[in-house]
């Protein structure tokens, strides 16, 4: 009874598979090349057998393959074993590289690696065949609405769940057709007595509907299995996971990456982007300093308050490249504001642009000081544009979704001609399409792309 959830989620036959699958392999591999085996390698080749079963299985449990839950399409199981069974090589390769380990015979790595590779694709696929022909395992009553009816015993064929549904229970929404009407929700006691079965599964729809509680409490007094599966709301462009915060289960919707591991090594490649910009900007923006100083009256550097993620505000740093009057000037300007919108501003050969600043605005140098703001960690060095207070005090709510991430010093639409493109609701549809879309290839592709910007001085302002 006091079974954990993970160990009760467990798809425990599928782990001790893939485990005789390497062993079987490894002793293959090892029975041909016995006799040119030292007595002494035996135990490291004893230690290399279950190095590589446990790194393996770790593997296929961060891809969730031994999780009930878990959809598994054929070709999404091949894709899992082979990620884990590459990543798995690559460690053992990487460790017996480091500790120089040159003792182990090259043919038994090759035999063993090769026929460990055929068996386990060859054992996942004949799984995955025989799980999907063989009978369900346990017969279920289904108490919910018809129309999710379909999608969740289909789902269930697929997972590891595998429930036969008999019959339903009526709650007075809707007839199922095909299934057997057992009663109505009122004689559900004597539902589960005169149909014998091993499960009840409840589909409890969020808008409301039926309070499945004392169901569930009749189920569970007769030691009956209940799933509650919970119809969650569809919205469009979004995400959602199911997780829970102490007892009580609980639904994420999100249209930003959670993945922390990936925001983490964005967050550490952010730091030393911005320490190798700072070291090697250091002597363009002194010399820059300079002139911006000579050329116009004020301060060579320029801080503004800007708006962060989720709306948070900080101070942007810049090389002053307009007059120090330049903010009481805009008012003035706006009538000639290039831009379709008036949330964002931007004119051609702008009056406000000192000599100097037309310099090291072509060739961005004076953005160069935003380093400082991704190594503060107020800004990324890939984002969304930083907008101003007063352009986000004009946003619809749609447009909030710009500043739910990190803004950056560059992003899609600097490296797009951001010169070329005019409309507001353009700009956003790039930066939602980063959003949604967002990897560390991907910012690695923009930040390619903006070299070559900068190279072709194409697009910059």
């Amino acid at each position: 009874m006091g079974m954990s959830d993970s160990r009760a989620n467990l798809k425990i036959e599928g782990m001790f598979l893939d485990i005789l699958t390497i062993k079987l392999s490894f002793f293959t591999a090892f029975s041909l090349i016995t006799s040119r085996v030292d007595a002494g390698m035996i135990t490291q080749y004893v230690i290399l057998s279950f190095s590589f079963c446990i790194i393996f299985v770790v593997f296929m449990f961060a891809f969730r393959m031994y999780h009930m839950s878990t959809i598994c399409y054929l070709n999404r199981c091949i894709k899992s074993t082979l990620l884990s069974f590459a990543g798995t090589t690559f460690l053992i390769f990487i460790f017996l590289f480091m500790t120089y380990n040159t003792r182990f015979s090259r043919i038994f790595l090759l035999i063993f690696i090769s026929l460990a590779l055929v068996l386990l694709v060859l054992q996942n696929v004949v799984y995955f065949k025989l799980r999907n022909k063989r009978a369900a395992r346990s017969n279920a009553i289904y108490v919910g609405n018809a129309k999710t009816y379909n999608d969740i015993v289909g789902l269930s064929r697929m997972s590891g769940y595998r429930f036969e549904v008999f019959g339903y229970v009526d709650t007075g929404l809707d007839c199922i057709e095909g299934v057997d009407r057992l009663g109505s929700i009122e004689d559900f006691e004597m539902i589960l007595k005169t149909n014998p079965c091993e499960q009840v599964i409840f589909v409890q729809a969020l808008s409301g509907g039926l309070n499945m509680e004392p169901y569930i409490e009749i189920a569970n007094d007769m030691g009956i299995v209940s799933r509650v599966i919970l119809d969650v709301y569809s919205l469009d462009s979004t995400n959602k996971f199911v997780g829970s915060i102490g007892n009580y289960p609980m639904i994420t919707y999100h249209s930003v990456v959670l993945d922390r591991l990936a925001l983490l090594i964005k967050r550490i490649i952010d730091i030393a982007g911005a320490l190798v910009g700072i070291i090697l900007s250091a002597p363009v923006l002194l010399v820059s300093a300079i002139a911006v100083k000579l050329d116009s009256p004020g301060p060579a550097f320029f801080t503004q308050k800007r708006v962060g993620c989720n709306g948070k505000e900080f101070k942007i740093y810049k090389l002053r490249s307009m007059y120090i009057d330049s903010e009481n000037r805009k008012q003035d300007l706006l009538t000639y504001n290039q831009m379709d919108d008036c949330r964002i501003f931007k004119i051609k050969d702008d009056p406000r642009i000192t000599r100097v600043g037309k310099a090291i605005r072509k060739a961005s140098i004076d953005e160069l000081p935003q380093f400082i703001n991704v190594l503060i960690g107020n800004m990324s060095l890939v984002g969304t544009r930083p907008p101003t207070i007063d352009e986000v005090a004009l946003y619809d709510r749609h447009h909030w979704r710009r500043i739910s991430i990190k803004p950056g010093i560059t992003g899609v639409w600097q490296t797009n001609g951001r010169n070329n493109v005019t409309s507001f609701e353009e700009i956003c549809k790039m930066d939602f399409t980063y959003i949604e879309n967002w990897s560390l290839l991907l910012d690695a592709k923009l930040l390619f792309r903006t070299f070559k910007v900068l190279m072709d001085r194409n697009g910059a302002c």
